[in-house]
């Protein structure tokens, strides 16, 4: 599938959970909490662009792609450092997006655009976590 989601910038996260429980609905073989963001081939996905056939995305992939971001395949990740309280540190790898030159981790972008807070792990849950949250946000 090649078409466009006619989605606009939905704004509020109330709006853009919305959008995103619409989108899943629309392309439910697109959806899966299993990986970040996979894509036939590893081309990276434009924004608001239909999942090509064989692609998935994660409930926090959605609200990026829906929101603007390019998606980029879960086999090409960022390593990032988390810093804990006491010092210690260790390395976890989160797929990312991109838009207008920036690179932001998917997880951040969820986050960001629907106000959640750092370390809640929505995004490494199940389907029905995601969803249930989703549909809180949204109002539904």
């Amino acid at each position: 599938m090649t078409d466009t989601i006619t989605s606009t910038d939905p704004g509020t996260p109330a709006d853009v959970a919305a959008a995103v429980l619409d989108a899943i609905e629309a392309h439910p073989d697109a959806f899966s909490m299993s990986n970040w963001c996979r894509l036939p081939g590893g081309t990276p996905l434009p924004p608001r662009v239909a999942p090509l056939s064989g692609s998935t995305h994660c409930a926090a992939a959605w609200v990026a792609h829906l929101t603007g971001w390019t998606l980029v395949d879960a086999d090409d990740l960022v390593q990032v450092t988390v810093h804990l309280p006491g010092g210690t540190e260790y390395q976890r790898y989160y797929s990312y997006a991109h838009r207008n030159g920036e690179r932001r981790t998917i997880a951040n972008v969820a986050d960001v655009t629907l106000g959640l807070e750092p370390g809640h792990d929505l995004w490494i849950g199940s389907a029905d976590t995601a969803l249930w949250r989703l549909r809180q946000i949204a109002g539904r």
